[in-house]
C-alpha cells in the first residue's frame, strides 16, 4: 500500500481501485491501465500483456485480472497494462506497432524523441517501471509460432535479481523456466532498471482459450502470493525443469519449413530438428540437435524467411 499510487494522470489512493487511460507524451498512442493500491503495505507488481498485440492468452488474463482482483485482496499495489501495444490490437495487423510498424519489444529502454514505439518503450520505462518493484510481462507465441508453456528469467541483473526472479518463475505451472542473457525486451529492461521480472509465454498460433488464460491468471496469483503481495492462499505448482543453455536457431534460407518434432519433444543429440526446402522439394539447409535436449518452440507456419526464427531448443542435463 502507498497512500498514493500514480501512473501519469492516474491515481489511486490507499483501498481503491481506478481503471483509466494512459497518455504516451508526443503521440496518439494511449494504452488502458487499472491501478489497484491495496489495503496493506507491500511492494508494487507491474502486469504487462499486448506488448505483441496477437499475443491473446496473456492480454485476456490480465483484462480479468483487473476486474477480479480487489484492493482488499492486495497488500502493496498492482499495476495492470492490459495492451500495451493498444493501438496494434485495435488494428489486427500483426505483432508490430502500425504507427511506425516497429516491434515495441525490440525498442526499450525507449527515447523521449523517437516514433511512437521508441516513445511508448520511453513511457514504460519512465513512468511504470520506476514506480514498481517487480513486473511481470505475459506473452504467447505469434501467428507463425508454437510454444510449450515457460517462462524465461533474466540473469542480467545481478545475483539477487536474478534469484528473485528465479522464485517467481518457480512459483508457476510451466514445464520449463530458461536463463535469459537478453537485454532487449520490456522485461530484460525492468530488469536492468532493478526490478525482478519474469516473462511468462503460453499459447500461440495467434489462438486463445479460458484454458489458457485461466492458467495464466493462475500463474500470475501465486508470483503475487510468492512476493507477499497477495493475501489469499493459491495452490502450489508442480516444480518446472530449469533450462541453463538454450540454442536458438534461425533460418539459413528462404523456402518451406519442414520440423520433425514439436514443442516439447525430446531430442538426442544429432538428430534432424528439421530442414528448409525449395518450391520443388529439395533441401536447402538441415537443422540438426547441438545436445540432448527438448524443443521449446519453433515456427509452424509452412513460409520461413532467411534469418528468421526456427526453432528454440533448450538443453537437459
Amino acid at each position: 500500500m502507498k497512500n498514493i499510487l500514480k501512473i501519469g494522470n492516474l491515481e489511486a489512493h490507499a483501498g481503491q481501485k481506478v481503471h483509466g487511460s494512459y497518455q504516451v507524451a508526443g503521440t496518439s498512442l494511449t494504452m488502458p491501465v487499472t491501478l489497484i493500491n491495496g489495503s496493506g503495505e507491500g511492494k508494487v507488481l507491474l502486469l504487462t500483456a499486448g506488448v505483441h498485440p496477437d499475443e491473446y492468452p496473456g492480454i485476456a488474463a490480465a483484462i480479468q485480472l483487473s476486474n477480479e482482483l480487489q484492493p482488499e485482496d492486495i497488500c502493496g499495489g498492482i499495476v495492470i497494462v492490459p495492451m500495451t501495444n493498444y493501438s496494434g490490437f485495435l488494428a489486427k495487423k500483426g505483432s508490430h506497432i502500425p504507427e511506425d510498424d516497429k516491434n515495441l519489444n525490440r525498442l526499450f529502454p525507449g527515447d523521449p524523441n523517437g516514433t511512437e514505439g521508441d516513445r511508448l518503450a520511453w513511457a514504460i520505462t519512465q513512468d511504470f517501471h520506476s514506480v514498481c518493484d517487480y513486473n511481470i510481462d505475459l506473452h504467447s507465441g505469434g501467428a507463425d509460432e508454437a510454444m510449450k508453456p515457460l517462462i524465461f528469467f533474466s540473469v542480467m541483473g545481478g545475483p539477487e535479481i536474478e534469484e528473485i526472479s528465479r522464485q517467481m518463475a518457480l512459483s508457476c505451472s510451466v514445464s520449463y523456466i530458461v536463463r535469459s542473457t537478453e537485454t532487449s525486451g520490456e522485461y530484460s529492461s525492468a530488469v536492468l532498471h532493478g526490478l525482478p521480472s519474469i516473462l511468462l509465454e503460453r499459447g500461440g498460433n495467434g489462438f486463445w482459450s479460458q484454458e489458457e488464460t485461466n492458467a495464466d491468471k493462475r500463474d500470475v496469483l501465486s508470483v503475487l502470493k510468492t512476493l507477499g503481495i497477495l493475501k489469499k492462499e493459491v495452490a502450489p505448482a508442480e516444480k518446472p525443469v530449469e533450462i541453463a543453455n538454450a540454442k536458438y536457431y534461425v533460418a539459413g534460407d528462404t523456402g518451406c519449413w519442414y520440423p520433425c518434432f514439436r514443442p516439447g519433444d525430446k531430442v538426442k543429440k544429432g538428430e534432424l530438428l528439421g530442414e528448409i526446402r525449395d518450391h520443388r522439394d529439395q533441401v536447402l539447409s538441415s537443422y540438426y540437435a547441438e545436445f540432448d535436449g527438448v524443443v521449446l518452440y519453433e515456427t509452424s507456419s509452412l513460409s520461413i524467411l532467411k534469418n528468421r526464427a526456427l526453432v528454440a531448443f533448450g538443453k537437459l542435463d
